[in-house]
């Protein structure tokens, strides 16, 4: 018999004044914190606030479980390997450590989990910025979802990868030995489809909001969404050609472009917003190329015009013309954003 309803594992590091938020969200869950399992997995912090937070925890809850690795990895996906093989609940959920769960999320998720026997539950979440909570919009536009084999709704390839807002039976991920990629990114859409694809049971609460999914942008305390440089984008393209491959292993890639899609638009966007310099941009492109190509051959253009210009360079191999085509849609990008910000200003 499982010890908890919910095992909630965080990978950790330098954390720091964000965990004692994130774990006082924990401890006024409306499902009873004494039903909760938390397993925190430290990158081999350095920071010494973030090693005592954790050692505290640890020793005055018999529901939490601090893990110290001896080396920094630098990704999240060992860490969360970590902890899903050591909880000890019926089903497991991911978090960021520097975020918080509304107070009601396990309880709602639970329950609507055990309700419909689900292999994987999703909810929606918020995007919390300094001045404002937004709530993400999706396609479901408010509905409940629930689908018995991916094939029968396949706007489930729309769902943004988000971990933190999916719980996941513990049985169906050890029975199907789904992990999380390791050392690189885009771990957490490998994780995702990986578990839509093998899923007997997926139920979506589209108007159930579980997550508050702090965004930050400021010099020395940003959100991963705004991180941009050559390391980060490299590590993206390498998880993507883990997916590749296993939807070629697994006989699915008649659906490459159904999942990649909206994903390579937002690494293009990514590559656009960044300060990566030319020769770098050469050489992410050539390295991300050949799953372009296979995208392109699908849907010409991305189904976003901005990007349609690049369908030619990119079937060619032009990894120069694609640059250069980047570097003009950032300028025109530049050009709107002033002439916006300009606009509103002579409005007010």
């Amino acid at each position: 018999m499982d010890k908890y309803k919910v095992s909630v594992v965080v990978p950790t590091y330098n954390s720091g004044l964000f965990l004692n938020a994130f774990f006082d969200s924990m401890m006024y869950q409306s499902i009873g914190f004494e039903n909760i399992q938390v397993i925190f997995v430290d990158d081999n912090s350095d920071d010494d606030y973030t090693l005592y937070l954790l050692e505290l925890f640890d020793k005055n809850f018999s529901n939490v479980k601090s893990i110290f690795l001896d080396e920094n990895n630098g990704f999240p996906g060992k860490g969360r390997n970590i902890g899903l093989d050591l909880s000890d609940a019926e089903y497991v959920v991911f978090s960021d450590h520097d975020d918080t769960y509304v107070p009601e999320a396990f309880e709602v998720m639970y329950n609507s989990a055990k309700e419909k026997n689900a292999d994987m539950l999703v909810t929606n979440y918020y995007k919390i910025f300094p001045s404002k909570r937004v709530e993400v919009e999706t396609v479901f536009n408010g509905e409940h979802a629930l689908i018995n084999n991916f094939t029968e709704d396949k706007r489930f390839f729309t769902l943004d990868p988000a971990i933190w807002c999916k719980l996941f039976k513990k049985d169906f991920l050890t029975e199907n030995n789904i992990h999380f990629l390791q050392g690189m990114l885009a771990e957490d859409l490998y994780f995702f489809i990986v578990s839509l694809l093998k899923s007997k049971c997926t139920y979506y609460l589209d108007d159930f909001y579980s997550y508050n999914y702090n965004i930050r942008n400021v010099e020395g305390d940003r959100s991963t969404i705004h991180i941009r440089n050559k390391k980060y984008l490299g590590k993206m393209v390498e998880g993507y050609f883990e997916l590749d491959k296993f939807l070629t292993d697994s006989d699915l890639a008649e659906f490459f472009a159904a999942i990649f899609n909206m994903h390579f638009v937002y690494w293009l966007t990514s590559l656009v917003l960044s300060d990566v310099n030319d020769d770098d941009k050469f050489d992410l492109i050539k390295s991300i190329n050949p799953l372009l190509k296979k995208n392109v051959k699908v849907i010409p253009g991305f189904d976003e015009r901005i990007y349609s210009n690049l369908t030619k360079p990119i079937l060619e191999d032009d990894y120069k013309e694609i640059v250069k085509i980047i570097n003009s849609i950032k300028r025109y990008r530049g050009i709107l954003d002033k002439f916006t910000d300009t606009f509103f200003r002579s409005a007010r």
